[in-house]
Order: C-alpha cells, then structure tokens, then sequence
C-alpha cells in the first residue's frame, strides 16, 4: 500500500516538475505575440500581454516612438539573472506571474532602457549625468542606483506610469525627474494618467 501511495506521489512530483521546467502554463501563449509591429511577447498569459499593449501605449501617448524589442516573461527570477526585469540588446526579461503596480512599472522601466539605447545620443547623455549630478552611465563597479542609465529607465517609468511608486533612486523631486525625462525624450512631459 505505501509502495502505491509513493508511487501516486512521485507521479504527480514529477508531472509538477515537467510543467515547471518547460515553464507550461495553462494560460501562456504558445506562440509570440505581436503588440504593434515593435513588440513581440512570448511566454505570457493574456493578462501580461495586456499589461505589455498598455505600457506600449505610455509610450506612444508621449510620443515617443516603440523600441524594437522582444518581451519574455518567466516564472521566476532565474530568467532575469535574480533579478524581476532585465534588459539586454533588445531582449526584455520580465519576472513577475502577477500584473501589478511593481509589474507595471518594471515593464515600462525595461522598456525605458531599450528606448534610450536606440535614442539617446551621447551628448545627451552626458547632460543627462551632469544634471543628476552622477559620473557614470552604466558601468558595472558603480552602484545601481548611481548609473545614469538606471536614472534614465526610472525616470521615463515613472513618467509614463500611473505614479503611484516613488523612483528607487536618489533625488526624486518631481521637478527634477520631469526634467531628467524632457532631457532624455526631448518631449514634453506628460499629464499623470490612472489608465
């Protein structure tokens, strides 16, 4: 009887085990999903989907053009290397199952950093870090919340976002970060929005 019972078990272990590790998901698209003709999503469920067509639309209810860029989402921070969002070379990892307020603003952070690696010229970024009073963009041996491209993606979060978080970086004043954003956009700073 027992030998049946840790039978049963180690089917169901291992059944929990193979949907884990093809990150399976009864909701989750199976094939990418496109949200505009810049955006492609893939491992999502719907409601992160929606979550990647609304950030989209932040950005272009700024005027600000959409960054050719591929989102996955993951089940767990090991595809963001322990992180909850990473970006590299136009691949945006996001490790959040829930759509949130976090999740929101994670998205759009990532998608900040895409956004000024195809748009921010040099000079500008060296304006950039003299008016945040910072000396370095992204070097690794300088802290995160003292790299100007941290700033830059925090910024342009919050601006596009429903700001209800606070920045995680230093100098927060809303004036400022609304400058920091018509520095590195070159647009105007938007309205706060809810929706």
């Amino acid at each position: 009887m027992r030998t049946i019972i840790a039978t049963k078990i180690l089917a169901l272990a291992l059944v929990a085990q193979a949907f884990t590790a093809t990150g399976d998901h009864p909701h989750e698209t199976r094939e990418p999903v496109a949200v505009g003709q810049e955006i492609s999503v893939f491992g999502g469920d719907r409601e992160q989907v929606e979550l990647v067509r609304w950030a989209s639309q932040r950005f272009e209810r700024a005027g600000l053009e959409l960054p050719d860029v591929a989102v996955y989402f993951h089940r767990d921070t090991g595809g963001c290397y322990g992180f909850q969002g990473y970006e590299l070379d136009g691949r945006v990892d996001v490790c959040m199952i829930h759509v949130s307020e976090l999740a929101r603003r994670i998205v759009l952070h990532e998608l900040g950093h895409r956004w000024i690696d195809e748009n921010v010229s040099q000079s500008v970024r060296d304006r950039f870090l003299e008016q945040r009073n910072l000396r370095a963009w992204s070097e690794t041996d300088v802290r995160w919340d003292a790299r100007g491209s941290e700033h830059g993606a925090e910024i342009i979060a919050w601006a596009l976002g429903t700001r209800h978080e606070t920045p995680t970086i230093p100098d927060r004043d809303p004036a400022r970060l609304a400058a920091g954003f018509e520095l590195l956009t070159g647009a105007r700073f938007p309205p706060p929005s809810d929706v």
